[in-house]
This record gives C-alpha cells, structure tokens and sequence, in this order.
C-alpha cells in the first residue's frame, strides 16, 4: 500500500487554499475546509471499514494492537500484553472489554463514561461531520499557536459530558491537536492529544503517529504501521461472547481399553 508523506500535501492542498497566518473563519468553513484536506466528504463516507496495525507505549512497555472499524458505528481493539489478550469493543449500542490483567477472563460490559467515550469513537465519520444532526454543537474560538504552529481553534461539545477542542493547521486544515475535557460525576478529566506523520491512504489523509498527554505528562504514545480499508468483517465479532464460548471444552475423556485376555 503507497504511502505520501505530510511535506508531499502541499499540492494537494493548495488546490482550495493558499493560506498565510491563521485567518478568522466561520465554523462550518472550517471543519468544510478539514473535510476536504482529508480526502473529502464523498470519499470518506464511502469507505464501510477500517483496518489498523500498530503499536502502543506505555509506561516503558510496547505492544502491538490492531483497530477495527465498520459502520454503523462498530468498534473494536485487540491488543497483546505481556502474553494476554485484550478486547476492547463496541457494538453499535453499548461497549464491552476483556481484560485479564484485572483477574477474570470474562466479558464485562462498559460503563456509562467508557459507553460514551467509544460512541465517538466507532463514528467513521468523526465527530465533526454531519455534527448538528449528532446533536453537538460547535464554536470557533479563534486563533492559537500550538508549538510555534499557527492553528485555528474549534470547541464541539458532545452533550455527554465530553468536550473536544480542535486545533487546526492554519495552513493544511489537518488536526495537529485535541483538548478533551470529560466530566464523571464531580470529576473533570482532562487530556491533550497529539497528531502527527500523517499520511495518504488511497487518497484519505490521516496521522500515523498520535501521542497522549496528561497535563505535562506523556502518558502513551500509539504508531500506525498499516492501514487497510474496505476489508471483510464479521459483524460477530463486534458482539459480547458468552462466558461460556470463552471457556476452553472440557478434556476429552480418553475411551476405555478392555483387556479381553
């Protein structure tokens, strides 16, 4: 699969705006102006699902993971630590993990706040397209540099306790940094995302490289190795298993040898 880099964007771009220092803009013109530096409305909506590849860091430990997409909104995350499974998932209504590390093998269901987190981000689409018929709102906050980086400014507000800030490149409208704000009960959780290497998939720009901040703290960092879209998926696979399908079968019972001596 061929990949471009971010620098080989420049044409790209540069065919619906020729941009200097980060201008004042109408929200809509905005996120209009992300969709098509990503790849366009039309394109982006017609891809049915996603396949992704990579590794994840986390306190000093490296694992690989691989993401699962299709619509309507399915989601699901596998990844192998320290020789165990783990299944993250979210099946179009609710969301359900498998963790071993916690001390049982079992499917749990998610919480109310987890449920909400993976809703967003089972949407293909993202949470900016089509946003006032998800019932968000959005609020162009003006102008603000992000690492010496000129970047126009976005608030959406998701209506479930969840904020996003949005940080445009002034100058390629791509998404260079996300300030999430969650509230859970008197709780405010807040944490910065990082995007960057992006790349061109069959005509679709994303970052290969994403990186987590907790306040001053790097607390993970996620790299894309491959990314496949339109690729066959078992809806099944997206569905809570049974306790039961996750036992291993009972031992066969070896058959009786009669000695007929």
């Amino acid at each position: 699969m061929k990949k471009s880099c971010f620098a080989l964007l420049v044409v790209a771009v540069a065919l619906f705006a020729v941009v200097g220092p980060a201008a004042a803009m109408d929200a809509d013109e905005l996120i209009n102006k992300h969709l098509e530096a990503t790849g366009g409305k039309e394109k982006l909506q017609s891809i049915q699902s996603n396949k992704v590849t990579g590794k994840f860091m986390t306190q000093g430990m490296e694992f690989p993971f691989t993401m699962t997409q299709k619509r309507p909104n399915l989601l699901r995350i596998d990844a192998e630590v320290m020789g165990m499974s783990m299944i993250q998932a979210f099946d179009g209504e609710a969301g359900w993990s498998i963790n071993p590390m916690t001390g049982s093998p079992d499917p749990q269901p998610m919480g109310d706040l987890e449920n909400k987190s993976f809703k967003l981000q089972a949407d293909m689409d993202g949470a900016l397209m089509n946003y006032a018929d998800k019932g968000f709102t959005v609020e162009y906050l003006g102008e603000e540099d992000v690492e010496g980086t000129p970047c126009h400014k976005l608030r959406l507000d998701t209506k479930l306790d969840i904020v996003i800030e949005y940080f445009f490149d002034a100058e390629y409208f791509l998404i260079i940094k996300q300030a999430s704000t969650i509230t859970m009960d008197e709780n405010v959780i807040e944490s910065q995302t990082y995007m960057s290497d992006f790349q061109e998939i069959n005509g679709v720009v994303m970052p290969f490289a994403i990186e987590t901040r907790m306040g001053d703290m790097v607390a993970n960092n996620m790299v894309f190795e491959d990314v496949e879209q339109d690729v066959e998926v078992d809806d099944s696979i997206f569905v809570m298993p049974e306790k039961a399908a996750l036992e291993a079968p009972d031992k066969p019972t070896e058959p009786e040898i009669k000695d007929n001596k």
